[in-house]
């Protein structure tokens, strides 16, 4: 089995920065002078976002003549604090009513053209962008029914996936050149939290923030879009996390923060806000934010509010975070060996959102999946073991795996099959899920990845455009259909046919996989006449069920079975040898995190190591268990002065010939941050 090493080639395009000088920004949600000046007299970040003003009332203050937006401008301008306003929510400029019987919401434009120029005018370089909120949240709520998707025909007049990214990425750059009519400097921030973090990237908008928690996608799944993204079409991004859960967001003082929605002990925990902060980070964002006030602070003193006020836990968290963050401003460039491929116009999102208001899986909201998204989500899950969420999962108050999931196999970038040679050539590995097209453009950059010294994991059926099989004997080393058969009166027929098996037997050594043979529910396979190409594994009766090709410096791997899936009934149930196969891409980068002592990945750890600045490496852990976790970090190479920066945990260090491994032990429900030089 040729050997998977991390060349100097891959580490010199890891060092690349994604984008460069853009400041780190830091800091809470807002509206009202006092509530800003409470958050820049504690120390909460470098900047403010201020809300819609659609509401009557936001947190404990009303929107009026005495509390404008630039009061809120003025107030962060006194304490040299930037902003971002958010301008709208959902897709574009029609006011919808959101619900369960309505759909998504649309709230059009809060803001006219000339309040806009008057804040860029203001505010200058301070004013950061505008955004507007829960643009994919809203395909997806508003896709749900004939009825919903009425409010706005021209977004969902579509039949197919390419046409629902061309209706998707129309609207966004319809709001883009409208942000960005308002004047000369206003940028345009496109909140994306679903799945369709790429369309944002793709058609240029200044900065893509995503939301992480309240009821969305699994975080690690959304960050593998985003750092995907960034990579692949340059551009910034960056986060803001939501406190809601189940109708409520947390506060600790009822008397400061009389809405019905702050609970006392709601909303989601201080831990998983610090998670979702350090995880960002590492990955790569430039812009960290909170929702809602409510959470941040309270009253210093109850009985006599002139005392001033205190950090809440939320704000604690946020207040860490910034002290941490703020001394360590450099931007992160990600340490990630995989990419996961998919077809630029995938659109699929899983289910089991907003408290199972949407419960299945859905493409571009409207369309429905197929065998093949099952087949992105069954593998995801081996990436990213119960991303998905169960049906159950809200009423049992389910939340990991859920919200966050572990990463036994390591970081992984989710890429689309629009990206360009040079940017693909940056992952040691890739692996295609889903359906793809493969076109003549797809085909050529794969074929430049792998000649260049990539590995490349793609299915028979990937091989395929307008339905027609796409033969490159040359790269694959096999011929796909072909077969030949003889009709009942001796004539030679010549087409394709597929074999039924329950096993896989291994014939050469695969990493990951130690079985030599494997029990699999019923699958079919392509049949496939291999003139070059090694058959590493067969099903029990000679058919080759994966072939491996050596291709100028690199390797094809080829698997025969049917998007690596069952072959009956729903063929939801993935084939176990090609779980192990996935999971046997671990180690691949320079990094490696096992469970103490072993070459295994430890339970409930999802871990990420990025480059920053000149000379350091970053290692982010994080323990999403209830339980303490002992770890070894490897880092294939030398280095010097590790050194344990947040989290509590002793370090202890083994330097070896050509490696060095430092063992730690990460708290339950806690994060780690280890630097070191390499």
């Amino acid at each position: 089995m040729p050997k998977m090493i991390v060349t100097m080639a891959l580490l010199a395009l890891s060092l690349r920065a994604f984008a460069v000088d853009m400041p780190l920004y830091v800091g809470g949600h807002a509206h009202g002078v006092k509530n800003i000046q409470a958050l820049a007299d504690l120390g909460v970040g470098n900047m403010i976002w201020i809300p819609k003003p659609n509401l009557i009332q936001d947190g404990n203050t009303p929107w009026d003549k005495t509390n404008d937006v630039f009061a809120d401008i003025n107030c962060c301008l006194r304490n040299n604090m930037s902003f971002f306003v958010s301008q709208g929510r959902g897709l574009g400029l029609p006011i919808r009513m959101g619900g369960g019987e309505y759909g998504g919401d649309g709230c059009g434009t809060m803001w006219d053209a000339a309040t806009v120029r008057k804040m860029r005018k203001v505010g200058g370089d301070r004013f950061l962008g505008l955004q507007c909120e829960e643009i994919d949240a809203d395909l997806v709520q508003s896709g749900l029914r004939p009825s919903f998707r009425s409010r706005y025909p021209e977004m969902f007049d579509y039949t197919d996936r390419a046409g629902g990214r061309a209706c998707f990425e129309r609207e966004l750059t319809k709001l883009k050149d409208l942000y960005h009519g308002y004047g000369p400097g206003v940028k345009y921030w496109p909140n994306l939290c679903m799945t369709m973090q790429h369309s944002g990237f793709r058609i240029g908008a200044d900065l893509v923030i995503a939301e992480l928690l309240e009821h969305l996608p699994t975080t690690e799944l959304q960050l593998a879009y985003l750092r995907g993204g960034a990579r692949q079409f340059g551009g910034q991004w960056g986060i803001w996390v939501s406190p809601w859960l189940a109708g409520t967001i947390p506060t600790e003082d009822k008397t400061l923060w009389p809405a019905p929605y702050a609970t006392v002990g709601g909303g989601h925990s201080p831990s998983f806000l610090r998670r979702c902060l350090y995880e960002s980070y590492v990955s790569g964002s430039r812009v960290f934010a909170t929702q809602n006030t409510d959470c941040l602070f309270s009253y210093k003193d109850p009985a006599n509010h002139d005392a001033g006020y205190k950090l809440a836990a939320w704000g604690t968290e946020l207040r860490n975070f910034y002290d941490y963050a703020k001394n360590h401003t450099e931007s992160m460039r990600p340490i990630v060996p995989i990419a996961v491929l998919v077809d630029k116009n995938n659109g699929w999102c899983p289910g089991r959102l907003w408290g199972n208001w949407v419960d299945h899986d859905t493409v571009w909201g409207k369309l429905p999946t197929d065998r093949t998204d099952k087949m992105l989500s069954s593998y995801l899950d081996v990436l990213l073991p119960g991303f998905a969420r169960t049906g159950d999962c809200w009423e049992k108050k389910i939340y990991y795996p859920g919200y966050f999931a572990p990463t036994p196999v390591g970081p992984f970038d989710i890429v689309s099959s629009d990206i360009a040679p040079p940017k693909l050539a940056e992952y040691c590995a890739v692996l295609v899920l889903g359906d793809v097209d493969m076109s003549p453009e797809l085909l050529a950059t794969l074929k430049t990845y792998v000649a260049g010294g990539g590995t490349l994991y793609i299915n028979v059926d990937q091989m395929r455009s307008h339905e027609a099989w796409v033969q490159d004997k040359e790269f694959l080393g096999t011929g796909i259909g072909g077969h030949t058969w003889k009709t009942g009166d001796g004539k030679p027929v010549i087409g394709s046919h597929v074999t039924g098996s329950t096993k896989i037997v291994r014939k050469l050594s695969l990493r990951g996989v130690d079985e030599k043979e494997s029990a699999e529910p019923w699958f079919c396979s392509v049949d496939v006449q291999p003139c070059g190409a090694e058959v590493v594994a067969d099903d029990g009766a000679g058919n080759p069920v994966l072939l491996r090709n050596h291709f100028g410096r690199g390797w094809v791997y080829l698997s025969v079975p049917e998007y690596m899936m069952e072959g009956l009934g729903e063929y939801s149930a993935r084939l176990n040898f090609f779980a192990s196969m996935v999971r046997g891409l671990a180690g691949m980068g320079p990094v490696s995190v096992t469970a103490r002592g072993s070459d295994a990945p430890q339970a409930d750890i999802s871990w990420l190591a990025s480059y920053q600045g000149k000379d350091s490496v970053v290692v982010l852990l994080v323990n999403h268990g209830d339980t303490e976790r002992p770890i070894d970090v490897t880092w294939r190479g030398a280095c010097r002065d590790g050194r344990v920066e947040v989290g509590n945990a002793t370090l202890s260090t083994l330097a070896r010939k050509s490696s060095t491994t430092f063992s730690l032990t990460v708290c339950a429900q806690d994060v780690v941050v280890l630097r070191f030089a390499n």
